[in-house]
């Protein structure tokens, strides 16, 4: 990820330190190297070959792991994908051959490849992508947003001009543009926030990626968009705060863009943008006359996410009008169900739930790695902090178990069936970056044995996973060779193989971690130097 290969301008050069702790002149140093980094100038700061490679060959290897992705499973393999590409394809109105009206007003006409993609793999997972498929047909659908409106209608419209009439191409251009719109915005909100925000953007992003992460950026549901917005807005809006000058309003455009790609996607993420927004606010509070002048900035995009929020047919559920209780159980026994099973729909996000229709199922080294580094990191970041750190952790956390209780019990049902776990997966990123708060540093005091453990963990994680998912689509999970390119019953119309893609996947994220780790080898003291201070606003 191109934002990875920026931390270089965060570390502190010279020797290494003492292996028997830091010296009075190690100290001196440090501290000495880290107001040098935070008065000089990005552009006057001269850059190391080895650095310079590093921001070059960081956002081309992210962006390669999210486009392997993208194509290692077939048309309609994320959830609800009839849905939203029945959605994509009438969003710009009627059209031959792509969206046509019929004398019902609920119903459309759209190619059957289309429609039928999913119908005989999904819930299946010993069943491969190899369908059947009606090429050449127009059939109808009654599954769309356009009868009655659930869903923002941005997301779709701007995934409407990659609509031609072959599907497949259609489908991987729009996986493509949706892993690239999440490395390019990432770069940009890391180029412009203060230095010390910019590892919290980094590792925030990192440690809640795999799988679901990997799997949604690179895809057509509105998710991709949501988990964009969730890893960007809070910091955004946090670095507008601290910023002064041009930065800062660009900043202050970067926030209202993330406020409006998650929010246009889905009505939750338009929630979770608010909380976004008010933690930034907190972890910025100050008495002062600027403070209270910057408020206005969240306060008129939480105004907008609000209006996002009631305009779509998903805030049905906060007026009880899509209750659908029909278990027979008492309020205080979902409760009570609920609250014990939660855990479960949290650690979904890390793999424990299976990706896709919910039918690729992960095995115990992607979600108990994934999870581990997450909650390890975590528990790691409460060593430091101060009330505004405490205060967003709390509300997040909060959030994590208020809104998902609701939703349950509202609707009457228990974990595993109703909300799923890509629902409050924003939540879990904000979590993991707020919880990293107070490490100014890239390293986040970290040790070499820990960020190996770190970065040999997360790619082993993301290569199963992958593995994993490819395998699921190929053949099905009937067979377990190794080999992807062994007994091949679907793949895409192209000249490279399922081991490359697998391959090339592998590599590229594990080299965004390595260049990572790279990176920070030497500044492992600065948990021993770096205070939890509030800063003054930078310019650079």
């Amino acid at each position: 990820m191109a934002i990875v290969a920026r931390i270089a301008w965060l570390t502190v050069g010279g020797h290494p330190p003492s292996l028997t702790g830091p010296t009075l002149s190690d100290t001196s140093r440090i501290r000495r190297a880290r107001i040098d980094d935070q008065n000089e100038p990005d552009s006057m700061t001269p850059r190391p070959r080895g650095r310079l490679l590093a921001t070059i060959l960081v956002p081309i290897a992210m962006l390669v792991a999210l486009l392997t992705w993208g194509i290692s499973s077939p048309v309609g393999s994320s959830p609800d994908d009839d849905y939203h590409m029945a959605s994509i394809w009438c969003s710009a109105g009627e059209a031959e051959g792509i969206c046509e009206t019929t004398a019902d007003p609920d119903v459309r006409l759209l190619p059957g490849e289309l429609l039928k993609a999913a119908k005989c793999y999904a819930f299946i997972e010993q069943q491969s992508a190899s369908c059947p498929l009606p090429e050449g047909k127009m059939l109808p659908t009654d599954r769309g947003n356009w009868s009655y409106a659930s869903y923002p209608p941005f997301f779709y419209s701007v995934m409407s001009p990659f609509v031609t009439q072959d599907v497949s191409a259609s489908i991987v251009m729009m996986r493509s543009f949706n892993a690239l719109l999440y490395v390019g915005i990432l770069t940009g909100l890391f180029l412009l926030l203060p230095r010390p925000q910019r590892p919290l953007l980094v590792w925030g992003a990192v440690i809640s990626a795999v799988p679901l992460g990997m799997f949604l950026i690179p895809s057509v549901n509105p998710s991709s968009w949501a988990v964009l917005s969730a890893t960007g807005l809070w910091v955004a809006a946090w670095g507008y705060f601290r910023q002064t000058g041009v930065r800062k309003w660009l900043l202050a455009g970067l926030s209202a863009l993330l406020l409006v790609l998650g929010a246009g996607s889905r009505s939750d993420a338009a929630v979770y943008g608010v909380i976004a927004l008010i933690a930034a606010a907190v972890l910025s509070f100050r008495r002062d006359r600027r403070y209270l002048l910057d408020l206005i900035l969240p306060a008129v995009l939480g105004v907008v996410a609000v209006v996002f929020f009631f305009s779509a047919g998903q805030s049905a559920i906060v007026t009880g009008d899509t209750a659908v209780d029909d278990s027979g159980l008492s309020t205080g026994t979902l409760i009570l169900i609920n609250g014990k099973m939660l855990p479960q729909l949290w650690a979904g996000v890390f793999g424990l739930s299976g990706l896709g229709w919910l039918d690729t199922i992960m095995p115990g080294i992607v979600w108990i790695t994934a999870l581990a580094v997450f909650a390890a990191l975590c528990f790691w970041g409460f060593r430091r902090g101060d009330w505004q750190k405490w205060v967003s952790v709390a509300g997040v956390a909060a959030s994590l178990v208020v809104i998902p209780m609701y939703i349950l019990v509202h609707d009457g049902v228990t974990v595993g069936s109703g909300v799923q776990p890509r629902y409050i997966y924003p939540l879990i990123i904000m979590l993991g970056g707020v919880a990293l708060v107070g490490f100014s540093r890239a390293g986040l005091g970290l040790g070499r044995v820990q960020l190996v453990i770190v970065g040999a963990g997360l790619s082993a994680a993301n290569s199963v996973a992958l593995h994993t998912n490819l395998r699921r689509y190929i053949t099905g999970m009937d067979s377990q060779s190794f080999n992807l390119n062994a007994d091949i019953e679907w793949w895409w119309n192209a000249p490279v193989s399922p081991m490359v893609v697998w391959a090339g996947g592998s590599l590229a994220f594990a080299v965004v971690l390595g260049v990572l780790i790279w990176m920070v080898w030497d500044g492992r003291l600065d948990a021993e130097t770096t205070r939890f201070e509030p800063q003054e606003s930078v310019s650079s």
